[in-house]
């Protein structure tokens, strides 16, 4: 048998199907997306509840002449699926196929990309002003989720609605989760609303009500209205439909997520309103998939082994090392505290939330909130680790100058997922912080090269009176943890090798992190086939440099190669060659090109930007033959 999903041109084929044909589409698709997760991995539990959602997008508007922003945009695989992309789903995140989120470049119906939270309404509030100066007709819509409202940037695009003079659609998916269980006070006013006996009654009149309305027209419209008012009435004591109303939209909900006939009639109804409208649809993550809807959790970022058979067992990573320490740390450290920005699992952080509930925060999606929170913290006392990846903390930049570093704070930034991180692609590699960190005075920047040393930089960093940041990559642990291990002193770097004589080197590589193995590995290999003399530099310490013992190694070094998984642009080896300006060796650099690095493996990645042991090898390689050229010439 054909499925529909199979046979049909979407999205234009939605419009005339039965409700029955759209709920066996939605079952068909739920398959679908199980198995896009079980072959691809990526955001399973999210997209599974909002398939009737995006079913009753695609069939009321126009896409793309109606404009769909999806805030964070990881729910957009049925939106993939229903504009085109159908075939090339099982290609999903990997290399050179789909990208997990809405992007601009791979399809005319992705109206606005986004991998980070709380930017639909800000962007969507922007598109509705254009079409009113273009003086446009067609619809924008913005679905954001209930941990878009922990972030402040979604309150200050709800603080300028009321600018809009035409149709806007916000639709709140209301699933009682976001990557794990929401915070703060505006979800706890959703769960009160949602699981108050007001909300049943009102979803009972309101299924009734439409179970009553084939097609919609504009006779129709203060009918509804009434409905929806009455509807408002009965939850004034939960207060959500007034805060939207007193923000300048309209209130329409809550609403059954997965009621195909409501959904289409609630969006009806608010393509034709004349201002901004939010419709409050409640779903389910994990819809239809028994796994996902116990643990939305686990399911919220699949790989295939978990829908698979059993996993074997996981290589300890830098993010697991780090969760292990901070619970070892608490216990000797009355005073420290950890906060995250709604990464609770993804920080390795659950052991420690458990053990130590009244000092540790998830502050939702609110980086900007989270820095300075820190640097209240630390004013007041306690020593705070922001545990916060990479890409995140760009987020809150100026809280990080202007709060923490310029009154010299001792907030510790533990900084996850730096470097590139493979498969969620441009959006989430960490590929920035060098240089928006180095330019920040009171800074120190550090880099582990293995397990054993982020140990030891963070008991270290308990000590500190001063602000630092420990940036360290998603991936597994090297194999030579805990080979070597000097005490960590302040601004001190660590030779991790020297190949041949120590009276003069060919070349001297100062490798950053987890490149410092790497560049150890490729540097052996160097030596054993051509003899070239070698010292490895672990360095540690970004900022403030070991510029005497760095000194001392590039004056007998005929070539300086300088290795780090940040961008080239204004990144270490800028900092250094700066530090060094009486040093005339040839300098070399590896790093991330002056371009956004796409999604894929992380070993392609890499090996795309010569980030692997053998680019290393091969560029030291191609510095000694150039070397050697010149001394025969």
């Amino acid at each position: 048998m054909t499925l529909l999903l199979d046979k049909l041109a979407f999205p234009t084929a939605l419009k005339p199907l039965s409700i029955s044909e759209m709920q066996s589409l939605a079952q068909e698709i739920r398959e679908r997306l199980i198995a896009v997760g079980h072959t691809c991995g990526g955001h399973l539990a999210s997209n599974l509840g909002v398939v009737e959602l995006t079913l009753a997008l695609h069939t009321v508007f126009e896409s793309p002449t109606d404009k769909f922003l999806f805030d964070t945009s990881h729910q957009t695989y049925v939106h993939k699926m229903l504009t085109g992309r159908l075939a090339d789903m099982f290609t999903m995140r990997q290399d050179g196929g789909l990208s997990g989120f809405a992007k601009i470049d791979e399809s005319e119906h992705d109206a606005f990309g986004a991998g980070h939270a709380s930017t639909a309404l800000s962007a969507g509030l922007g598109m509705a002003h254009a079409r009113e100066v273009l003086g446009q007709k067609h619809s924008v819509v913005s679905i954001i989720g209930d941990a878009t409202l922990s972030g402040g940037m979604a309150f200050e695009a709800l603080n300028n609605a009321h600018t809009l003079n035409s149709n806007f659609i916000c639709v709140l998916n209301d699933n009682d989760m976001s990557i794990s269980h929401p915070v703060g006070r505006m979800a706890d006013t959703m769960t009160q609303l949602r699981t108050s006996p007001a909300y049943d009654k009102a979803k009972q009149r309101l299924e009734q009500f439409v179970s009553k309305i084939p097609h919609i027209g504009d006779s129709l419209f203060k009918r509804i209205e009434k409905t929806v008012d009455h509807m408002r009435d009965m939850l004034l004591d939960e207060k959500m439909g007034v805060i939207f109303e007193e923000f300048g939209f309209k209130y329409l909900g809550p609403i059954d997520g997965h009621d195909l006939p409501m959904l289409m009639t609630a969006l009806r109804y608010a393509k034709g309103f004349d201002g901004p409208i939010l419709i409050h649809v409640i779903t389910k993550k994990g819809k239809g998939f028994p796994e996902a809807e116990a643990d939305p959790v686990n399911f919220h970022g699949v790989s295939p082994k978990k829908i698979g058979p059993a996993a074997t067992v996981k290589p300890k990573t830098f993010t697991s090392v780090f969760g292990e320490e901070v619970v070892s740390l608490a216990h000797d450290h009355a005073d420290m505290v950890v906060i995250t920005p709604a990464m609770t699992g993804g920080s390795g952080l659950n052991a420690y939330a458990e053990h130590f509930p009244t000092r540790f925060f998830d502050v939702g999606i609110a980086e900007e909130h989270a820095v300075t929170f820190a640097a209240g913290l630390a004013r007041g006392g306690i020593k705070p680790i922001l545990a916060i990846y990479s890409t995140f903390l760009q987020r809150g930049y100026d809280q990080m100058v202007h709060d923490v570093c310029l009154q010299n704070l001792p907030v510790i930034f533990a900084l996850d997922r730096s470097g590139l991180v493979g498969e969620d692609g441009p959006t989430h590699h960490g590929v920035f912080d060098y240089a928006y960190m180095l330019p920040i005075p009171n800074l120190s920047i550090l880099a582990p090269k293995d397990g054993s040393e982020l140990r030891a930089m963070m008991r270290w960093s308990m000590t500190q009176t001063h602000p630092l940041s420990i940036r360290y990559s998603k991936e597994a642990i090297p194999a030579q943890d805990a080979q070597s291990c000097d005490p960590i002193q302040l601004g001190k770097s660590e030779i991790l090798g020297v190949f041949g004589t120590q009276d003069r080197f060919d070349v001297v590589i100062i490798a950053v992190g987890n490149m410092s193995w790497l560049a150890y590995e490729a540097a052996e290999q160097v030596y054993n086939e051509s003899a070239a003399t070698v010292c490895v530099v672990n360095l540690r310490f970004v900022k403030p440099l070991d510029i005497a013992l760095l000194g001392d190694l590039l004056a007998k070094s005929d070539a300086a190669l300088v290795v780090e998984e940040g961008c080239q642009i204004g990144g270490v080896f800028s900092h250094i060659h700066s530090s060094f300006p009486d040093h005339h060796c040839q300098w070399h650099s590896l790093a991330i090109p002056d371009r956004f690095i796409d999604h894929g493996k992380l070993s392609t990645l890499r090996k795309s930007v010569d980030l692997t042991m053998d680019g290393i090898r091969n560029k030291l390689a191609q510095i000694v033959t150039q070397a050697n050229k010149a001394t025969i010439s």
